[in-house]
């Protein structure tokens, strides 16, 4: 009883935290995204849990095209601007228009809209000027709560910084000293307040103070990488050649998929005459660059194909099967959607076998994927090997016991694949999880009454 209450306190000061920022601050919630749902999902959430129906304090786009011009009107009216975008729009990966915003709207906050994606990817998103990442689909008290974080500070530790960080840019420089070592008699070794002091001290010019601030700062935090990036920036300024490569050599390791620091490592290297390592790195920087070009054009292939799913699953079939084909070199388990909607494009045309080809050709790739062994059951079944598709069913089950729960349309199919295979009992429970979820399901009372249930 007392966690619900302390857990409904918080939520009740996040969503006090939005209200504020809309009301009080005259802050402005930007949104750019093709995800209707998502965005029918945000109107919502402000419209009925924070009371916030007001159709001007939210402005909506679909795409990029006219998003500077959008903010550039809208800074002149709202003080801080919230902007939601998506890490990909239009097949095309945002990371350069996130780097691209960061420098021209610093006051802007940024959340970045993903589904499931790589931690490097998310790395470097933070890097380049992200201030969180919301992955979809998400509740909306996860939504309000995502969105008071990204607005202010939420704890005690938290505002301490943030005046920390105020007293900085008003070049308060032995202020901010006293308030990072109030920071730290507060939470003893915090990487922020290191970093504050460290950016304090190299203002005033004692390098070394900073220097021992930054390494602080980035020894307690392995995956903070801002106190190495204002490293690298301080051996830069001190032509530190040396030093500066080995930290350019950590962010690499931390984030790999930054191409100007790749670039900043062949140079750094040429520099100390190290010619076969520069070489190595600008190759890298190349390769890279080509990696995210490529998946560019599948994602747009893929794009595609999804305009063409429901009218012409063959012309679906060509863009997937051209999506995979850009990617070939880089097929990963992150390509696994591709192979789910390629399968699915097949069956549609009745081509059960050729479908059941690219899914063990997934598993490859991603050999503990259930949805994979569900799908591939389900070829199966369309083609009558029901002993088999009970097989894959039951190694779907064993990795993802949920699955049925996942959508009563999912239990329906397990039931039945059981019910064929003559295993009335478990048939019967499949079909009752899919009334669960959906009780005007009528195959699944069918199909109930057929396993005896």
């Amino acid at each position: 009883m007392a966690f619900d209450q302390a857990q409904r306190a918080r939520q009740n000061s996040y969503q006090d935290t939005v209200i504020h920022f809309i009301n009080k601050d005259k802050g402005h919630i930007l949104t750019v995204s093709d995800d209707q749902a998502f965005c029918t999902q945000l109107r919502l959430t402000l419209a009925r849990e924070l009371g916030l129906a007001d159709a001007g304090c939210l402005t909506l786009l679909t795409g990029p095209s006219q998003l500077v011009r959008r903010l550039r009107e809208l800074e002149s009216a709202y003080p801080v601007i919230l902007l939601f975008l998506e890490r990909a729009l239009a097949g095309q990966d945002q990371s350069l228009l996130v780097k691209h915003l960061h420098q021209t709207f610093p006051g802007l906050k940024i959340i970045i809209l993903t589904t499931e994606v790589p931690r490097e990817r998310l790395l470097l998103l933070h890097e380049l000027g992200a201030d969180n990442v919301i992955a979809k689909p998400v509740s909306a008290n996860t939504l309000i709560e995502k969105m008071a974080f990204t607005i202010r500070p939420q704890s005690r530790i938290g505002k301490a910084i943030d005046l920390a960080r105020a007293l900085l840019e008003q070049k308060k420089y032995a202020e901010t000293l006293d308030a990072c070592a109030k920071i730290l008699a507060l939470k003893p070794g915090s990487a922020a307040a290191y970093l504050l002091m460290g950016d304090a001290y190299r203002e005033t010019g004692a390098y070394d103070k900073a220097r021992t601030a930054y390494e602080t700062a980035a020894s307690g935090a392995d995956l903070y990488l801002a106190p190495l990036q204002r490293l690298a920036e301080l051996y830069e300024a001190t032509g530190d050649k040396a030093r500066l490569k080995e930290c350019l050599e950590r962010l690499d390791a931390l984030s790999p998929l930054n191409v100007d620091r790749k670039v900043s490592l062949g140079s750094v290297n040429l520099e100390l005459g190290n010619t076969e390592k520069a070489e190595e790195y600008f190759d890298k920087a190349v390769v890279q660059m080509q990696h995210d070009a490529l998946d560019g054009l599948s994602a747009l292939s893929g794009r595609i194909a999804d305009i063409y799913t429901d009218r012409d699953p063959g012309k679906a079939e060509k863009y997937l099967r051209n999506s995979l084909e850009i990617k070939e070199k880089y097929l990963s388990r992150n390509d696994i959607a591709l192979f789910n909607r390629l399968g699915l494009s097949l069956r549609r045309q009745g081509r059960w076998q050729d479908a059941v080809t690219e899914y063990r050709r997934a598993l490859k790739l991603a050999p503990d994927d259930a949805n994979l062994y569900y799908n591939l059951g389900m070829a199966l079944a369309e083609g009558r090997d029901f002993p088999q598709a009970k097989a894959h069913m039951l190694k779907a089950l064993e990795l993802n016991p949920q699955l049925p729960r996942t959508g009563a349309t999912i239990a329906f199919n397990c039931g039945a694949v059981f019910l064929q295979t003559g295993d009335r009992a478990r048939a019967a429970g499949f079909f009752r999880q899919a009334l669960e979820q959906e009780p005007d399901f009528k195959a699944a009372q069918e199909g109930l009454a057929r396993s005896g249930g």
